[in-house]
């Protein structure tokens, strides 16, 4: 963490000398994505080196087990059905999104950066929030349901409580709207995480929270958060944005749950011989 930390800031420092991102400079939008993406980058290298020197591993095998190739093709599947609940339940909130940015330029190259940058945010959170949880406990293995319940719920929480202090949950007044808009940080992490029970490794959750704030950075940003990007559409929603975002999870991840479920359900089924 320490070391994540030191390099962080120095990627930032170098940051702050490029004049690319200065006021009135074309990449001025995107000052704020650099620096986060800077300090992201600082503790995944951080994390890297912690795997190597501290857990004695290689970031693949704490990523996705000892000797176990990845499941790409059901994580992909189940992020489908993710972004799928987030568009089916973005449709009545249509009538609030209008256009952030019409620089068809600007909207290329937040793409390529999206493409290119995003996966340190997301990967980095990922180790942090469900790989120490998923891994330390049980010596670097893969927990199997339903042991693996107590940190799926543990971990849960903890990343709930640090989302806390975005300012999606602090900008507005406390109540009941609030509590719900935290509870949709304890939802899409509870699921995620017995996601990647399901399939044995954390390439499911590398795959939602990838694609989750790809949109969020992308396509549609909220009017109020904690990083702004030129997206192509701003969601302009201004009540009951917690019950609003809470519906959403449940609409994103309980279709790839389902689907794991299911597709785990199907392996665990001997074939009849012919």
């Amino acid at each position: 963490m320490i070391s994540g930390l030191v390099i962080g800031s120095v990627f930032i420092a170098v940051i702050g000398f490029i004049p690319f991102f200065d006021d009135g400079m074309f990449l001025e939008p995107f000052g704020a994505f650099f620096l986060a993406i800077a300090s992201f980058a600082g503790l995944f290298t951080g994390s890297f080196l912690a795997l190597r020197w501290i857990c004695r591993t290689s970031l693949r095998s704490f990523l996705f087990g000892r000797g176990r190739k990845p499941d790409v093709k059901r994580a992909i599947t189940a992020g489908a059905f993710m972004l799928a609940g987030l568009f089916v339940s973005s449709i009545p909130l249509l009538k609030n999104f209008t256009h952030d940015n019409d620089n068809i330029t600007l909207i290329v190259v937040n793409l390529i950066f999206c493409l290119l940058f995003v996966w340190i945010q997301t990967t980095t959170e990922e180790i942090f929030f469900r790989g120490f949880f998923l891994r330390v406990p049980y010596g670097n293995e893969i927990p199997v349901l339903p042991r693996g319940l107590l940190f799926a719920f543990i971990s849960s929480l903890f990343f709930m409580a640090v989302h806390l202090f975005n300012p999606e949950i602090q900008s507005q007044p406390f109540g009941a709207d609030v509590l719900l808009g935290a509870a949709s940080y304890f939802v899409g992490a509870f699921c995620t995480y017995i996601c990647n029970l399901l399939i044995g490794g954390m390439e499911a959750g590398l795959v939602f929270h990838f694609f989750n704030n790809f949109y969020c950075f992308f396509l549609v940003r909220a009017q109020v958060t904690v990083l702004e990007t030129p997206s192509i559409f701003i969601d302009t929603t201004r009540t009951n944005t917690g019950t609003t975002v809470f519906i959403q999870e449940l609409f994103m991840y309980i279709p790839p749950l389902l689907y794991l479920l299911w597709s785990n359900r199907r392996r665990s089924v001997p074939k009849e011989n012919p």
